[in-house]
């Protein structure tokens, strides 16, 4: 099973590393042609950004690789934000939670 994740995964990275900002390649195009799912592209495209240190840059068009730091820094930025909206949103689900135990104290 690991060689095959490991030849898909190199499969799917060779696409994208023909691709730069101007011609990106759509997560539905991947899927067909590595004939997977849209989460299986999201997980290796993870991978490759965090075991490979790849800067694969993803927008509303597709995914390509960065070409320089610009490029790089705007996914860089989305990814921090996404980040910061998926604490935000766990703090919120916990005080919640707390609020029901302050008012089990009273």
């Amino acid at each position: 099973m690991s060689n095959y994740i490991d030849s898909l995964t190199t499969h799917i990275i060779g696409i994208i590393e023909d691709r730069n900002s101007t011609s990106p390649v759509l997560s539905r195009e991947l899927e067909k042609r590595a004939g997977v799912s849209g989460v299986k592209i999201r997980e290796i495209i993870h991978r490759a950004r965090t075991e490979w240190n790849l800067p694969i840059c993803a927008e509303s068009k597709g995914y390509f690789l960065a070409s320089n730091k610009i490029e790089a820094d705007r996914t860089i930025r989305s990814l921090r934000s996404r980040a910061k909206q998926l604490i935000e949103a766990a703090e919120g689900m916990e005080k919640h939670y707390n609020k029901d135990k302050q008012m089990e104290l009273i």
